[in-house]
């Protein structure tokens, strides 16, 4: 009897071992170096345009197709970078970027969009401001070829605690609203 229950214990033992070598196999293998690597391995023809890295969490936004946005999320785990989920939405290329319309959302924390004359407008979510990346940062050869000149993006991480109702979008030199849209 104590036999038995010995090779049991010693079975069950080398299943959980497996297992657990199988897995941490497959965590290496989706695992890379450097986040960008991370992100680039679910789509490599994306172009990246970093907001942060903050301990083991970046976030980036891209530009799919010349004509998609969108936003990642890639965390560091026990053994590297992995992608988070990518999401996107189409960019109107006859869209008016002096407006709030094609704002996009990612998750529920994450909303974001682009917008022209960033030194001249403000993006508020209810009263908290909005991050503003000058898009213009990039190589000048990508602002030309994706024509982001005086384009830059906007973006806000929503607390999941608190409920947020509007985004506002406020001239920075009088503190008029010049629009508002409803969350």
């Amino acid at each position: 009897m104590k036999n038995k229950i010995i090779i049991a214990t010693v079975s069950w033992l080398m299943v959980v071992i497996a297992i657990t070598s199988l897995w941490a196999y497959a965590e290496y293998q989706d695992s890379y170096a450097e986040p960008h690597e991370a992100v680039l391995a679910e789509d490599s023809e994306l172009l990246l345009i970093p907001a942060y890295k903050l301990g083991d969490e970046l976030l980036s936004f891209f530009i799919k197709n010349n004509s998609n946005l969108g936003a990642v999320y890639a965390h560091k785990g026990l053994f590297g970078w992995k992608s988070g989920m990518l999401t996107w939405g189409p960019i109107d290329p006859d869209r008016d970027f002096d407006r709030l319309e094609g704002y996009q959302g990612h998750g529920g924390t994450l909303i974001y969009g682009l917008i022209n004359n960033a030194e001249e407008l403000e993006v508020k979510v209810d009263d908290h401001k909005a991050t503003i990346l000058n898009l213009e940062a990039l190589s000048p050869k990508v602002v030309n070829e994706y024509q982001l000149e005086d384009v830059s993006l906007w973006y806000f991480e929503k607390d999941p605690k608190s409920t947020y109702n509007q985004i506002l979008l406020v001239d920075e030199s009088t503190d008029e609203v010049v629009q508002t849209v409803d969350l």
